[in-house]
């Protein structure tokens, strides 16, 4: 710039990066400028990120485009308003300036005077004395002089305050005068081009050498630089200028020019060189330094001073002087994020600034430097993003809201792990698990065992400890935990009701294989294993719940979703939020959760750093975080003090610090978050969860929850995540605050967790006032749960729990509930508690089961009846062992005292008096029974007067007919009825006919044909008995229709009375053809007994078929008193041979040899019929007839 040869260098480029000190150079050559005396200009055109995407020169209508005008508009303004309007006396461009006073009152006193001096030459003094009063002028000369006077200083002041008022308010653009008109400016396609006079006018009147340009490249519009160069040559060669050259510098950085390797016709009105687009790619590649070199006569660059690796050094060299400085670890971080030196100054200055604000005495305690330092590096870094802190929109506090999310998930994750794994140890499930293979090796092998012994394996069962296993439980954790724990001498093998074969406990192990032996150990392996586990998840959680965002982050083990289905750790999660160096800051703690807190003064507020974050981040956008740590309790009163009901009323109270804070002092500053929370509970339960997991007065919790909210003993038990013994704490609060008028949400698990868990609870245990008692009862009831053991609970409670009948009956209930001295016997409780009685009856089985063996379930006679028509009521099932188990003396007399549905049970258990009446109602009821029958079998029937002789009659027939009596109890009974009469035969019908006999025998039915006539159809056995107790049977039995087949039977029957055997065979009436021939034949062996029979019966006989064998036995005693007719005719009967014997001939008949054939033979020949007859070699008798 010093050199003025002939062709100096006119475009002069400072070239470097942002922050290589091209701003410094520029100031340095200001100052040699003005050292020589030199007149220079500097123009700066800041941008804060204007962008423009068209980049054409020219636009369609000839116009610079928007960007480019812009910048020329910026760089005129700059220059037209540098200099005064006075300096600038030849410019038209229009400024307004401000009222110079002492001007415009000299030109308006010189408008007066010229109007004066005027006026006098023009004779207007003159005139005013000729028209003016004489009474004014004459004598007084002055006067008109002084009017015309007047009259000039009138017009000056006219003049100055006309020009004070239009000045900079009237423009004149165009003057018309008719239909021509002249228009006095014009648009240009440029601001250049428009203002260029006053461009060329302001060098020359200001003799300006050297321009300096600043800041153009930040407008990222190379195409400015070829205006300008054009501005620079109009320039240099406008002759009116005398101080030429015009040299402008411009201070950019290269890469500007690397824009411009661009198509310069994006109009379309130019087309590419296409020897240009030829070339190579290294052609291609050397046009951005062609395009600079192009641009600028000379290029000056910048040698870096500040870089990634050096800026730690000048950052450091900047806080030497400072009373307090970030540290080196801190400073080291950050350099390789910093290459600005302005950016370093302005950091350390704000930091300073702030500081002074931030970290004095009586600021918020805890704040440090070094984090006060990261914050301003970020605020520097991240101008926006750092406003958005104030609004909690920030990506630290999307970075902050995933730490706290992380916390939270992380503490509701590894509290369910370690609840799983003591859930695992407390149950089946390590049993479960290792039991599997060996009850399915067990399985495999039992049944061969089983086959072996000749047992059948489909209903063999193991037997342990008075328990069955079938073979489809064997795989069961149950079977083997019992095995193992209890070692017992043997396990038997067998089916029900078979003593079976023992297995011993190395038996067991043999079968299924040595790795069954230690099943216990393999269990409690794994049951150590999972203990460690819920420690190491417990350890987490601890850790997790204090850790801070730097801690956090480091653990690259812990995650959580984010982004769908995928888990990430915090370090990720961060790492995609905020940019490298936030992150950097953020996982060395540099910026930390109190990083609101280094973003405003909060002066006059005495609270803690805890307190004023919590505030920040929770109570000012009434969000929650359930486990916000504050450093100390006070905190907590003080952010209640500061924001009041705002943080009281609002979300951020539900944090368990600030609940751990207020329940145990104060509880009732929690109330409307309590109604808050029951009111929530169905959608959102985090709050009510992580409290009743972490908190540390969840009694108390518990406590002011359960009057407000009916579903709390459903959460408790079955939503909660806590250990059992946690739970049953908590229930227990639940029981003792519970409010009666509740109508709490109940269900199945919930009366079962009270079942088991009641005798932990104070609540049931405890010494209490009855009313309460009265309450925790009807609180049991509601939920369906019982207690089944009342000797644990308190004495108001037992009361109430007994008044309420909440317990199973056993013995030892019965015994607390009753005294230990009191008889369990049903009249008995009842004399002693009808609560309890009634709660007997409505659990009979239960009583019937707990009763021993000895006692008796009714002491008194008297009261037999009366208990047992409240047992039918309740259980018709209960009222045979209750009525066994009576006393001896204990017995129903009269039946229609008794409720008829318990008459069976009562007869079954033979507590019926055996009175008329009693079988009588009881028969006309059930008929005769098998228990009834059992009591009459044994007893005589009592009273029998006491009923009419109808309903006797009925019971005699029911009694008749009942055949599980036994035919001679039957007869018994009906005899003890006492008829007046006989039984009516036709009334006895299917199996009361078997007894006909032997009431015809007692003579209670009539012993004639129609009383046998019953019998037709019966068996042959029935019909023989008749014949043998019938008394009179031989006066009617030739009547009887007696069937062919019966004849031979009631004649060799040794039952049937002789005089009815005879009646049956001399019967005179009976027709030969209706005789058989096997009746005819048991007629006669009946006859060959020693019974005598006629020739006419022997003539039947014979006619009969009777066989000769039989014939001629019984003819013996009539052979020589018989008639020749009859003989022929029963030898003729007899047929064959014997026919032979009838007549006289040539024919020789053979006979057999039978009893009472000699005989015949010799009566024959005595009566001249046979000749002789003697013994045939062929066998039997010839006979020889006589001719």
């Amino acid at each position: 710039m010093a050199d003025r040869s002939g062709r100096p260098a006119t475009n002069i480029a400072v070239t470097g990066h942002y922050g290589s000190g091209k701003s410094s150079v520029i100031l340095g050559v200001q100052q040699g400028l003005d050292m020589r005396k030199i007149n220079w200009i500097n123009l700066s055109l800041s941008s804060l990120g204007i962008d423009d995407t068209a980049r054409a020169r020219i636009q369609p209508d000839g116009s610079l485009p928007p960007l480019t005008n812009l910048i020329q508009k910026e760089i005129v303004k700059q220059l037209l308003y540098r200099k005064a309007p006075p300096d600038m006396p030849g410019s038209r461009y229009f400024r307004i300036d401000s009222f110079r006073f002492w001007p415009v009152a000299f030109g308006s006193a010189l408008a007066g005077v010229v109007f004066f001096v005027i006026a006098v030459l023009s004779g207007l003094v003159n005139r005013v004395e000729t028209v003016a009063p004489r009474a004014l002028v004459d004598g007084r000369g002055w006067v008109p002089w002084a009017v015309v006077g007047g009259l000039g200083v009138l017009v000056g002041v006219i003049c100055f305050w006309g020009w004070r008022g239009l000045r900079s308010r009237v423009r004149v653009e165009s003057v018309s005068a008719g239909g021509a008109a002249v228009t006095l400016s014009a648009k240009e396609n440029s601001y250049f081009d428009e203002y260029l006079d006053e461009i060329v006018y302001f060098f020359q009147r200001t003799k300006t050498q050297v321009a300096i340009f600043e800041d153009l490249d930040r407008f990222r519009d190379p195409h400015i630089f070829e205006t300008l160069r054009e501005l620079n040559t109009v320039l240099n060669n406008s002759e009116q200028i005398k101080s030429r050259p015009v040299q402008f510098v411009y201070a950019v950085r290269d890469s500007i020019f690397e824009q411009l390797n661009v198509d310069a016709t994006p109009g379309g009105d130019e087309t590419p060189d296409a020897g240009a687009t030829a070339r190579g790619p290294s052609a291609r590649e050397s046009a951005p330094s062609a395009n600079r070199t192009k641009f600028f006569d000379l290029v000056v660059p910048m040698v870096p001073f500040l870089t990634h690796r050096s800026s730690r050094d000048l950052l450091a060299a900047e806080f030497t002087e400072s009373d307090e400085r970030p540290s080196a670890a801190l400073m080291t971080l950050v350099g390789g994020h910093l290459t600005d030196m302005r950016l370093i100054r302005n950091i350390r200055n704000e930091f300073e600034i702030y500081r002074v604000s931030i970290l004095r005495k009586k600021g918020l305690q805890g704040l440090t430097a070094d984090r006060l330092f990261a914050m301003m590096v970020y605020k520097n870094l991240h101008l926006e993003d750092f406003e958005a802190i104030r609004l909690g929109e920030s990506k630290i506090d999307a970075a902050y809201r995933a730490f706290r999310d992380m916390v939270t998930h992380q503490t509701v994750r590894q509290a369910a792990a370690s609840k799983e794994a003591l859930d695992k140890v407390a149950s089946n499930a390590l049993w479960d698990k290792h039991a599997k293979a060996a009850g399915e090796r067990l399985q495999q092998v039992l049944p061969v065992l089983c086959r072996v012994i000749g047992r059948s394996s489909r209903r063999t069962v193991l037997y342990l400890q008075s328990e069955q296993y079938p073979f489809s439980e064997l795989t069961s954790g149950d079977f083997w935990r019992t095995l193992h724990t209890t070692t017992p001498q043997s396990v038997r093998l067998a089916q029900p009701g078979e003593h079976g074969m023992d297995l011993s406990f190395r038996d067991l192990i043999a079968l299924v294989g040595e790795g069954a032996a230690a099943l216990d150990q393999a269990v409690e392996a794994d049951g150590a294993g999972l203990l460690r586990a819920s420690r190491a998840a417990l350890n987490t959680k601890e850790f997790v719940a204090k850790a801070t965002m730097a801690q956090l982050m480091a653990r690259q083990d812990l995650v959580m979703p984010s982004g769908g289905d995928a888990c990430h750790n915090l370090d990720a999660i961060v790492a995609g939020l905020v940019s490298p160096v936030a992150h950097d800051l953020l996982a060395k703690g540099y910026i930390d959760e109190n990083f609101t807190l280094y973003c405003s003064d909060y002066h006059g507020i005495a609270i803690s750093v805890s307190a004023m974050n919590f505030i920040l981040h929770c109570v000012q956008p009434d969000r929650e975080d359930h486990r916000f740590r504050f450093d100390e309790p006070a905190s907590i009163d003080k952010v209640e003090a500061e924001m009041g009901s705002r943080f009281l009323d609002g979300k951020s109270v539900f944090n368990i610090e600030v609940f751990d804070h207020y329940l145990p002092t104060h509880p009732e500053q929690l109330d409307t978050a309590l109604d808050k929370l029951v009111m929530r509970a169905g959608t959102d339960a985090s709050f009510l969860d992580a409290y009743l997991a972490d908190g540390t007065f969840r009694d108390v919790f518990v406590s002011r929850l359960a009057p407000r909210w009916k579903g709390a003993f459903v959460h408790l038990v079955e939503n909660t995540p806590i250990d059992i013994a946690a739970a049953v704490a908590l229930v227990d609060a639940a029981v003792q605050s519970a409010d009666r008028e509740v109508d709490y949400d109940s269900s199945g698990q919930v009366a079962e967790f009270l079942a088991e868990h009641y005798a932990e609870m104070r609540a049931f245990t405890a010494t209490v006032e009855t009313s309460k008692a009265a309450c925790v009862a009807a609180l049991a009831s509601h939920f369906g749960a019982q207690v089944s053991d009342l000797t644990v609970l308190g004495d108001a409670q037992r009361e109430a729990v007994v008044a309420a009948s909440l317990y199973p009956v056993t013995r030892a209930n019965l015994l607390a509930a009753l005294g230990e001295d009191t008889l369990l016997a049903l009249d008995v409780v009842k004399a002693t508690n009808t609560t309890v009685y009634q709660h007997v009856l409505d659990n009979l089985d239960s009583y019937l089961h707990t009763r021993e063996e000895d006692e008796m379930t009714v002491e008194a006679s008297e009261a037999f009846v009366s208990v047992l028509n409240d047992v039918v009521s309740a259980s018709e099932s209960a009222v045979l062992p209750v009525a066994e188990g009576a006393s001896p003396g204990c017995e129903v007399a009269g039946l229609e005292e008794l409720d008829a549905s318990a008459w069976a049970a009562v007869v079954a258990a033979s507590r019926l008096a055996p009175t008329v009446s009693n079988v009588n109602q009881y028969v006309a009821k059930l008929g005769v029974s098998g228990d009834l029958a059992k009591i009459l079998s044994r007893h005589d029937l009592t009273h029998v007067g006491a009923v009419q002789e109808t309903s006797r009659y009925d019971l005699g027939y029911a009694l008749v007919h009942a055949e599980n009596l036994a035919p001679v109890a039957r007869v018994r009974l009906v005899k003890q009825l006492q008829l007046p009469g006989a039984l009516n035969p036709e009334h006895v019908t299917g199996g009361g006919l078997t007894l006909l006999p032997a009431l015809l025998e007692a003579d209670l039915v009539p012993d004639s044909p129609e009383t046998y006539a019953r019998l037709v159809d019966s068996s042959f056995e029935v019909r023989e008995e008749y014949f043998a107790k019938s008394k009179l049977l031989a006066t009617y039995v030739c009547e009887l229709p007696l069937p062919g087949d019966d004849l031979p039977r009631i004649l060799r029957s040794p039952r049937v009375a002789t005089d009815v055997k005879r009646a049956i065979a001399e019967d005179p009436e009976r027709e030969p053809d209706h005789l058989s021939t096997s009746s005819a034949i048991a007629i006669c062996e009946w006859a060959a007994t020693g019974n005598t029979v006629t020739v006419e019966l022997l003539v039947t006989l014979s006619e009969a078929g009777a066989p000769a064998e039989h014939i001629l036995n019984l003819l013996k005693p009539h052979l020589t008193s018989i008639e020749q007719p009859a003989l022929d005719q029963i030898l003729r009967a007899l047929g064959g041979d014997y026919e032979i014997l009838t007549t006289l001939g040539r024919r020789r008949p053979r006979l057999e040899e039978l009893p009472g054939t000699d005989e015949l033979l010799k009566e024959l020949q005595n009566r001249h019929r046979v000749s002789s007859y003697r013994p045939s070699t062929r066998g039997g008798i010839r006979v020889s007839m006589r001719q």
